[in-house]
């Protein structure tokens, strides 16, 4: 049983209040993709192509506003299908490919502007400048492919002022008419082929979104949380189970208001306890999922995973939580969190930075408007009722790897 009570970071970084997205990368397929332009030439709309460049995409697929996208072209891939122009398109008077042999694009933010359309705005790099560019985007579709991996796929469209960038090649006709136009279309066939990477380990997530949002507290805010700290070191009972003791019984209502019974769950075989803060708590959500992903294991190896939380279910939960197979359990008492000694008082200069720093009210997220909170817990209980493994640990940020919890039941 790992114990970290001496340590405990309450507030170093800020605090999300919706749950952590499930987040894909997609790596552009530039066999099925193309990047090309259309430039005014004369009277006429001429159009040209990148042959080679690379990119990825990432963010949720059903929430398509986190999409970010990172892009290169190599320049001196340019084809207008004459060698000619595209030599002279590679020199100095237009990109200058052996001064600046890529061009990078880098999105800002998404925008959506419907079901399926979005704006994506973001930054090109070009002949050593960086500016504004937004491309408009239609979503074409996500599902398998014909080799049973995953496909996404976009057509977008842009302009940039290729004068802006510094790329001024150009001669006046007698009428007046420049024979190049300055605006260029840029004109995206976007298939972007699912990455299927190696798990990460749930520390590593959680590290990464603490490194994401991490934000400098203010001095007066720092010293209240430091006093707070102090404070609920000193409260008694919260140093949780051990290894060998007895886990006691409890009775609790699900997310849908059926009871759960600890005995009852045990007549099937071990069960998993995960005792968490509620689902404004990001890392909380980061663990939940996690737990997601090995709860198959855990059922064919013949054990039971069970959540449990102070706080009060509503009907937002019921849809926030729809992903999650195993049950998520309500103790608006506190009863068994007392039972298990994870159950401590947040004191008021804490709850004051809860409330006006980060918009987190637990007297509308527990019931009765108590301010109380889990230290976060994990453990492993054999079919007698006995604890065999498990971790307690004042610091929320971290939780029990699942690798590490689906070892333990093995054991068993």
């Amino acid at each position: 049983m790992k114990k970290a009570l001496p340590v405990l970071l309450l507030a170093l970084f800020a605090l999300a209040v919706t749950a952590v997205a499930e987040e894909k990368t997609f790596t552009i397929d530039p066999v099925h993709s193309a990047v090309a332009f259309r430039i005014r030439h004369l009277y006429t709309m001429f159009a040209g192509r990148f042959n080679t460049f690379s990119g990825t995409i990432t963010g949720d697929p059903d929430n398509p506003s986190s999409f970010r996208v990172t892009a290169e072209v190599d320049a001196a891939s340019v084809d207008t299908a004459n060698k000619g122009r595209d030599d002279h398109l590679r020199n100095r008077d237009f990109f200058d490919v052996k001064k600046f042999p890529k061009a990078r694009f880098t999105s800002t933010k998404t925008v959506l502007k419907g079901e399926k359309k979005a704006e994506v705005h973001g930054e090109l790099e070009l002949l050593g400048k960086k500016l504004p560019l937004v491309f408009e985007v239609e979503f074409l579709g996500y599902g398998i492919d014909h080799r049973k991996g995953k496909r996404i796929g976009f057509h977008a469209e842009g302009k940039i002022d290729r004068a802006a960038f510094g790329m001024n090649y150009n001669f006046k006709l007698p009428s007046g008419l420049t024979v190049l136009g300055n605006e260029v279309k840029l004109i995206l066939e976007i298939e972007a082929i699912e990455t299927v990477a190696k798990p990460k380990k749930l520390a590593t997530q959680i590290e990464e979104f603490k490194t994401r949002n991490r934000k400098e507290l203010p001095k007066e805010v720092a010293a209240a949380l430091e006093k707070a700290k102090s404070e609920i070191l000193s409260q008694k009972d919260i140093e949780g189970l051990r290894p060998g003791d007895t886990a006691p019984n409890f009775a609790l209502p699900d997310i849908n208001g059926k009871k759960f019974s600890l005995s009852k769950v045990l007549e099937d075989g071990p069960a998993v306890l995960v005792f968490y803060r509620g689902e404004w708590c990001p890392f909380c959500n980061l663990q939940l999922r996690a737990l997601e992903k090995v709860y198959p294991d855990l059922k064919k190896l013949g054990a039971s995973l069970v959540g449990i939380t102070p706080q009060k279910f509503t009907d937002a939960d019921k849809a926030s939580s729809s992903s999650l197979t195993f049950p998520l359990l309500s103790d608006v008492k506190g009863d068994s969190l007392r039972d298990y000694k994870l159950l401590y008082r947040i004191p008021e200069k804490m709850q004051k930075v809860y409330k006006e720093r980060y918009d987190i009210d637990l007297e509308k997220y527990n019931g009765e408007g108590r301010w109380v909170l889990p230290v976060t817990a994990t453990y492993i209980v054999d079919r007698k009722g006995v604890i065999r493994a498990g971790m307690v640990d004042l610091d929320y940020t971290r939780r029990m790897e699942p690798s590490d919890i689906l070892a333990e039941v093995k054991k068993l």
